[in-house]
């Protein structure tokens, strides 16, 4: 029944409420690694019906003398809930937006327009997108050009490595999470949360990741007791670092789960 029902998508940048279909339950600029005078590099926080934002495109949007101008972006998976959209053109319009638009039966649906500059700056995860995908994931391009997607200059490299080296002095190879079978997953996260720097809904969303055997169905709201969780690596860590944007994505998570 509620994948026929009509859902409310909540966008945490400017804080919008759009009236969507079902598939889609959330979309959100997650943060951005790049500033006015660099091509368009970005994460979003996507949660969609079985997993698939195959219907989804991304468009960037500025003025550039005078006239408005539109680029589609190119989409690169990063896990269940994050993509990393990148564009070839120079983003000079400290006004520019994001467009994002959904294919429908009966033609393309509008579903938000963002301020990319509104959107939280950090570096910390745009080495993720050197990280090759498992055989098999599926890249959607939605441009014919090809376009390089990774850090924007020598400076965003360095503070990513200094980033991953300080998580790593942290997180011992073959980690595990020290928990009894009376923990909860928020209980293990509030825990764990100063040790990796994050918040605990930031936690929580790492520990999922990292360890989604560990939950019954692969749903959030159901740990498995008696089963070991792995400590998230560096780099699962570094894309859950803006404690509003991870508290509203953990939240549309554990509802689209507890309703399915």
């Amino acid at each position: 029944m509620y994948k026929r029902l009509i859902m409310l998508l909540f966008v945490v940048s400017g804080m919008c409420v759009i009236p969507v279909f079902a598939q889609v339950s959330h979309v959100s600029i997650n943060s951005r690694q790049f500033d006015v005078g660099q091509q368009a590099l970005l994460k979003m926080n996507l949660v969609v019906q079985n997993d698939d934002g195959a219907a989804l495109n991304f468009y960037t949007r500025q003025q550039i003398d005078g006239e408005m101008q539109q680029q589609k972006l190119m989409v690169q998976p990063i896990n269940r809930f994050l993509v990393q959209l990148s564009g070839q053109q120079i983003i000079t319009d400290p006004k520019a937006q994001l467009v994002v638009t959904m294919n429908g039966h009966d033609g393309v649906i509008l579903l938000a327009v963002l301020a990319l500059f509104d959107a939280p700056l950090s570096f910390n995860s745009a080495q993720l997108t050197k990280v090759p995908m498992p055989s098999g994931s599926a890249v959607i391009v939605n441009q014919s050009a090809s376009v390089r997607v990774g850090v924007t200059s020598n400076n965003v490299e360095q503070a990513d490595v200094a980033s991953e080296s300080h998580l790593q002095s942290q997180i011992p190879e073959h980690c595990q999470i020290i928990k009894d079978n009376s923990d909860t997953l928020w209980r293990i996260a509030d825990r764990y949360k100063g040790q990796w720097n994050t918040s605990v809904y930031g936690a929580m969303l790492a520990i999922f990741e990292a360890n989604m055997l560990a939950f019954s169905k692969q749903k959030i709201h159901l740990l498995l007791k008696g089963v070991p969780l792995h400590c998230p690596s560096p780099q699962i860590l570094a894309q859950y670092n803006n404690q509003a944007v991870d508290r509203k994505v953990f939240e549309v998570i554990q509802a689209k789960h507890a309703a399915e």
